[in-house]
């Protein structure tokens, strides 16, 4: 949405998809590679080499590192699996340039310009930002200079260019068309029973030497990262509040001292109801207009504004009844702010097109612009200052503390005592991990793994407070005795053991009712039988996951009994209740957009197959090594889930 009310990531995901094109995210921010191997230096070691070109743990650490600044990223810590996955997408776009370049394939200037200039971000509009905000966009968000884009982008259509080389050749019958269809369009439906594992987590038998035996099949799967131990002060706001005082001139200084601050623009609070229309089909976009407009009825004929935006609000605003707030002239896109400016307190607009979908606004306040006075912002002046004083006082006390104690560590707890501080300790913890007191605080993680044992380090900004900290153990790397890790063990155990039974327990059920009435058969064992609705093979069922895993379905007659089949842990067993064949009169309709889709999937398997075949053929002639010890390395920092 809008700059005003979208995260700053859902332009950067608009730039890798606009800017980029259609390759993978791991694959579209590969940053460029750092240069020949002859170039590798100290903490840049070569990973691998794609033509004498090195990728190297700078270039991976990079690209890490953008994966999960982004919301469309890991949620979470990345693991060696993903980095693993995010060097391979860097190995094989790299070999894939270097392929381009082999057989001759260029980009010119001409081809890099237009494909810029039909780019929404840059151009938005068909206009250009300018060189300023490129500029500075590029670099906040990627890092890259405006040369080093260019070149990204002349060689991600090098790529493409590539890729349409080697897939123009792909071609598709009408009867492969015509199978598609009806596969598509079939449907079935089920009655069903499901057998969870968690229903038997309680009733697995969990003796020691089952433990034991369980726990020796893969000890490695415990083993323990290396872990630490601290003890701290912790310095918070109220230890220190007795030395804030924050006078009525102090409050007023800064007022005069800052008045630009306080000159609101010209600015209107505002609610909208917005109707995605992007990615819609033309026909998709006419029934949303109809629909608006509906809704716009209700909205003049005195129906709440607000209810209607909860109701029918596609923005993330929907459940605050679609309340923007405050936006002032250059913070929306053209249309919204033409609307909303010309608008009273109170008055509703029509129906209002922007690239983001049909908005009905609503204009609740505006202001022109204007000096706040000092009574408006007083309150808000003395509690600034108060903050930026009670960290003041925080820093400099943990200041005086971090010196003494780094000069006398020993005396650690006598000086904490005669600052009147609590000393307290952690548990064992592993790098990253949430620690009370500390969260999940990446300048506690990294100052904690930087020490050496029962040295003192600088003082931090935590959630709670400023803290000194002491590094008082280092456990390494191990891999665990039983004891250490019992409860985890015992947990695998009984999840697997559970999942076994529900198996077997499927199974049992499978095998009883397809011999006997399933219904009947499944009411004597307490199970409850469900039935789907009609669905076909692409459909997603809310229990039963995809309709693609029940394939076997489709193949059978009504009455007869599939499964046991898995739905995430869970085990199915199900009956036919129905099936429907396909309805030859809606072909025509569907055969451009079947055969559309059946000829991208099949130019996506064609240059997957011929990647992996380049690779190969790559480490073959030497022109592409990997350098597994390094990678090795790189890849023992990040955990194992």
């Amino acid at each position: 949405m809008f700059r005003l009310f979208t995260k700053r990531a859902a332009l950067k995901k608009w730039l890798l998809i606009g800017i980029f094109g259609v390759m993978s995210f791991g694959m579209v921010i590969a940053l460029a590679p750092t240069g020949p191997t002859s170039d590798v230096g100290p903490g840049r070691s070569s990973l691998a080499d794609v033509g004498g070109t090195a990728i190297t743990s700078q270039d991976l650490q990079r690209l890490i590192s953008l994966q999960e600044r982004s919301p469309y990223g890991s949620h979470g810590k990345i693991t060696d699996r993903m980095a693993q996955q995010l060097l391979d997408d860097m190995v094989l776009i790299n070999a894939e340039r270097y392929a381009a370049s082999k057989l001759g394939i260029a980009v010119s200037r001409g081809e890099v310009d237009r494909s810029l200039e039909s780019n929404q971000v840059l151009y938005p509009g068909g206009k250009y930002i300018g060189d300023d905000q490129a500029k500075a966009l590029l670099q906040n968000e990627f890092g890259l200079t405006p040369e080093q884009f260019l070149e990204q982008l002349r060689q991600q259509l090098l790529v493409q260019k590539l890729q349409h080389i080697v897939t123009d050749g792909v071609s598709l019958t009408p009867e492969a068309v015509h199978a598609e269809f009806l596969s598509r369009n079939q449907k079935a439906r089920v009655r069903y029973a499901v057998f969870d594992p968690a229903q038997f987590v309680k009733s697995v038998a969990v003796t020691p030497q089952a433990l034991e035996a369980f726990f020796k099949k893969i000890p490695e799967r415990y083993k323990l990262p290396e872990q630490r131990r601290v003890r701290y002060v912790l310095i918070d706001p109220d230890r220190v509040r007795s030395m804030v005082h924050v006078t009525d001139e102090d409050v007023r200084h800064y007022y005069n001292e800052h008045l630009s601050d306080y000159r609101v623009p010209d600015r209107v609070k505002v609610a909208h109801i917005l109707f995605k229309t992007t990615d819609k089909t033309p026909a998709e976009v006419t029934t949303l207009e109809k629909t608006a407009g509906g809704v716009l009825a209700q909205v003049k004929a005195g129906k709440d504004f607000g209810d209607l935006a909860k109701q029918y609000s596609e923005d993330s605003t929907a459940q605050q009844g679609g309340d923007i707030g405050w936006i002032v002239r250059g913070q929306t896109v053209k249309e919204f702010e033409d609307a909303a400016f010309s608008m009273k307190p109170g008055q509703v607009s029509d129906l209002v097109k922007t690239v983001y979908g049909i908005h009905i606004i609503k204009v609740m306040e505006s202001q022109t612009a204007h000096l706040q006075t000092f009574d408006e912002v007083k309150v808000g002046i003395r509690a600034e200052l108060e903050k930026q004083e009670l960290a003041a006082a925080q820093q400099s006390l943990a200041d005086s503390l971090y010196q003494q104690m780094k000069a006398e560590p020993a005396k650690f707890q006598a000086l904490a005592a005669k600052a009147g501080l609590e000393v307290r300790e952690t548990g064992a913890f592993a790098y990253k991990d949430v620690v009370p007191d500390f969260g999940k605080s990446e300048a506690f993680s990294n100052l904690s793994f930087q020490l050496a044992k029962d040295e003192v380090g600088p003082p931090i900004s935590v959630p709670k407070g400023t803290a000194v900290v002491e590094l008082v153990q280092i456990i390494p790397e191990h891999t665990p005795q039983l004891e250490e890790v019992r409860d985890r063990v015992e947990a695998d155990y009984r999840l697997e053991e559970s999942r076994t039974l529900a198996l077997q327990k499927a199974q049992e059920f499978a095998a009883k009712a397809k011999a006997r009435d399933f219904q009947k058969v499944a009411k004597g064992l307490g199970l409850t039988v469900k039935e789907s609705k009609d669905f076909a093979l692409p459909e997603y069922l809310e229990e039963l996951g995809r309709g693609s895993d029940f394939a076997a379905a489709f193949k059978m007659k009504p009455g007869e009994v599939g499964g046991p089949s898995p739905v995430g842990a869970k085990m199915v067993v199900y009956q036919l209740a129905a099936l429907t064949p396909a309805n030859e009169a809606e072909f025509a309709a569907q055969r451009d957009s079947i055969t559309e889709q059946l000829a991208a999937q099949k130019r996506a398997l064609a240059f997957e197959i011929y990647r992996q075949n380049l690779k190969q053929q790559l480490m073959a002639s030497g022109e592409l090594k990997l350098h597994d010890p390094a990678i090795r390395q790189f890849l023992s920092t990040y955990q194992t889930p």
